[in-house]
Parts: structure tokens; C-alpha cells; sequence
């Protein structure tokens, strides 16, 4: 024992009677939980139900999701024909990447699941291990992807866990080949058959031991472009097996604000009118890109503050202050880690777009703030 941790010499019977007894007196003393992220979406996993998949159908435009390029509609399609079975979204955060993500799996089958990406993830928690059940005895578990694996599986900020680790069984099935798993279907018994994993639908695959796919199993996966060098990485080899479909900000920050504000009524735009919120959002993109999300929430909550202020007028010295009220909710916590002139650069796109005069105490605020998340 090195440290107090159990140290186990291989799966001799000796070794796992060991295990077993050791794993029943930790579990007696603490109750058994589930990870962080890891949630059905659709429904009780008691329930039985068939899941259907399109077969052939083309993913079509989200209606409700304003400033997406057709391009990516194009790419998505063409892999998806092509054969290529997963998809990867990535891009700046805001951008829709988790809806879109839903929107493909909703198209493309009837049910599908979705998980958020954490560091605590283990292999054991989405392909399976042995888990204690009760009496003494420990036997392989599936995790929440092998019990789910005949619908699509949504993995959102999937680089928040250390994904060639977590679903490291799994990648010879991501290269099309059946791969092994590394737990006796009876675990007392030396000769015991492994429990497998196929990479393919197989009606006649052994329920007991083989676990196939179904029809409609895919991974559509999310991934901020902002955490994408800070976080975990994939390797190239795992990287391989995704189609990697990129959700840009809108071409016109403008643009996109005029047609969501007459979209929800809020208010009617004249086509030549530069908004104020669209040269704050125009002075964060030149620093770094930020797409439509956290801007809608600015806009939802300066309409709370004052409803019958104008997004089209320059603001007064107390309309400008809402609007820095939402942009310290929504946009400063997403640019910890800007370098220093692109601060002081951000600052004075903002005050412009807000028409704040060199001596005003509001210039002074957003000066203080954008230098305290800059390095």
C-alpha cells in the first residue's frame, strides 16, 4: 500500500477477491453518485423505447438561429453522405454550436443524449467498468455510451475532459474495427470471454458480450475555439475521425442586430442605422470573437433595465451605463487573458460607440475594467 491507496497485482482470482472485498466495505460507507455532465435528455433510462433514424434525410436550416454561414448547412450534409459518421462543431463561444449540435441529432434520429465534458470523466463513466453490486461482488457496468448506443450522443465542450483518455476503448471502433474491452464478462473466472465492442450495427451480435451500435449512433461533438488551446487536446489520431464544421460570428454584427431585433419585436430598423450595441461588438470581435449568445443576453437585459430605451439612438450618460451594466454581465468575464492593447484598443471602440467624452466617469470604468482582465 503506497500512501494509503490499495494497490492491486493484475485480475488473479486472489487479487480480485481482494478488490471486491475492499470496493463492498468504500461503497457501505458512501453513497454512489454520478458525475457532473453526465444527463439522459430525452428520458428515464428504465424506459424502453425504439429509437427511429432518418435515413437519408438532409439536415435543414435552423429557422430560430439567426447568422449562420450556409456553408456550414453544406458541410454538414456533404459529410454526413460522404459516410462520415461524427461531427465536431467548434468556433467562438455564443456562436450555437450546442444548438446545432441538438438540432443535427434531432434530425437525423428520433432520440438522442447529451453530456458536457469534465475533467472528473473516466472511461469507466461513459464506455463502462466494474462497479460494486452489492453482496461482495463487482461486474462490468456500461456507461452512459453503451447505454445509450442506438441514438446519437451529444458531447457539449467536449475538450473539458480528457477525451483520449475517456473514450480511449473506443477509438479502434471510431476506426472501424471491433475492439476488446478489458473486463471479464464473469470476473471470478480466469477464462471468461472479454465483452466487446463492434463499430457496426449487428443484429446477430451476442447481447450478452458484443455491444453494436445501432443505426442511428453517432458523436456530434462541441468545442470552444477560445478554450480549444487551453484545455485538453485531442490527438491528431482521434481528430481524424470527426468532420470538423466551423460556426463563424455573423459577417455582419449590423446586420445580425437589426434583423433579431425586428425578428422579436422589439424595435423597427432602418436599413442605414449603425447601432451603438453593434460597435461595442464589433470592438470586442477585433480582440477576440465573441458570437450572437452573450450580445442577445445584453439585449434582454438592458430591455429590463430601461424598456423604452431606443437601440438605434446614442444613448445618454444613464442609457451608456446600462449598456456597460450588460456588457460586465455578459462579454467582460469572456475576455480574461486579452493582451493590453487590444484593451486599451477595445476601450476606445466602446466609448465611441457609446459617444463617452474623455472626461466622463463612465470612460474611466470601462478603462479600469478591460486593463483588470488583461495581461
Amino acid at each position: 500500500m503506497l500512501n494509503n491507496v490499495p494497490v492491486y497485482h493484475g485480475l488473479s482470482d486472489e487479487e480480485i477477491e481482494r478488490l471486491s472485498s475492499d470496493i463492498s466495505q468504500t461503497y457501505a460507507k458512501a453513497s454512489a453518485h454520478q458525475p457532473a455532465g453526465i444527463e439522459n435528455s430525452d428520458e428515464d433510462e428504465s424506459s424502453v423505447v425504439d429509437v427511429q433514424v432518418v435515413i437519408g434525410r438532409e439536415v435543414p436550416a435552423v429557422p430560430d438561429l439567426l447568422g449562420i454561414d450556409p456553408t456550414v448547412y453544406r458541410q454538414i450534409n456533404s459529410a454526413i453522405r460522404s459516410g462520415k459518421q461524427h461531427l465536431m462543431f467548434y468556433g467562438p463561444p455564443g456562436t450555437g454550436k450546442t444548438t446545432m449540435a441538438q438540432h443535427c441529432a434531432r434530425s437525423l434520429a428520433s432520440k438522442h443524449t447529451l453530456i458536457t465534458g469534465s475533467s472528473d470523466w473516466t472511461s469507466q463513466d461513459v464506455i463502462g467498468g466494474y462497479q460494486p453490486i452489492g453482496n461482495g461482488r463487482i461486474e462490468f457496468v456500461p456507461g452512459i455510451l453503451l447505454r445509450h448506443f442506438d441514438r446519437p450522443l451529444i458531447i457539449d465542450e467536449l475538450n473539458r475532459c480528457d477525451i483520449d483518455k475517456v473514450i480511449g476503448p473506443l477509438f479502434t471502433v471510431l476506426s472501424g474495427q471491433k475492439t476488446t474491452l478489458p473486463y471479464r464478462v464473469q470476473v471470478e473466472q480466469r477464462d471468461s470471454d472479454f465483452f466487446e465492442i463492434l463499430p457496426k450495427p449487428n443484429p446477430s451480435a451476442r447481447k450478452d458480450i458484443e455491444f453494436a451500435p445501432g443505426a442511428a449512433w453517432r458523436i456530434v461533438a462541441t468545442i470552444n475555439s477560445i478554450d480549444k488551446a487551453s484545455l485538453y487536446q485531442m490527438s491528431y489520431a482521434l481528430t481524424r475521425r470527426f468532420a470538423w464544421i466551423y460556426l463563424d460570428v455573423p459577417t455582419d454584427l449590423n446586420d445580425f442586430l437589426q434583423q433579431y431585433l425586428t425578428r422579436e419585436q422589439i424595435q423597427e430598423m432602418g436599413s442605414q442605422v449603425v447601432l451603438p450595441l453593434a460597435r461595442i461588438w464589433q470592438s470586442v470581435n477585433a480582440v477576440r470573437l465573441i458570437g450572437p449568445a452573450p450580445v442577445i443576453d445584453m439585449i434582454k437585459v438592458i430591455r429590463e433595465m430601461d424598456s423604452g430605451l431606443s437601440f438605434s439612438a446614442d444613448p445618454t450618460e444613464d442609457q451608456a451605463a446600462i449598456y456597460l451594466d450588460g456588457f460586465d454581465m455578459f462579454i467582460l468575464p469572456m475576455l480574461d487573458g486579452i493582451f493590453r492593447d487590444g484593451a486599451q484598443a477595445m476601450t476606445q471602440g466602446i466609448c465611441e460607440g457609446l459617444k463617452l467624452h474623455a472626461e466622463s466617469a463612465l470612460r474611466h470604468r470601462v478603462e479600469q475594467r478591460l486593463r483588470s482582465v488583461s495581461v
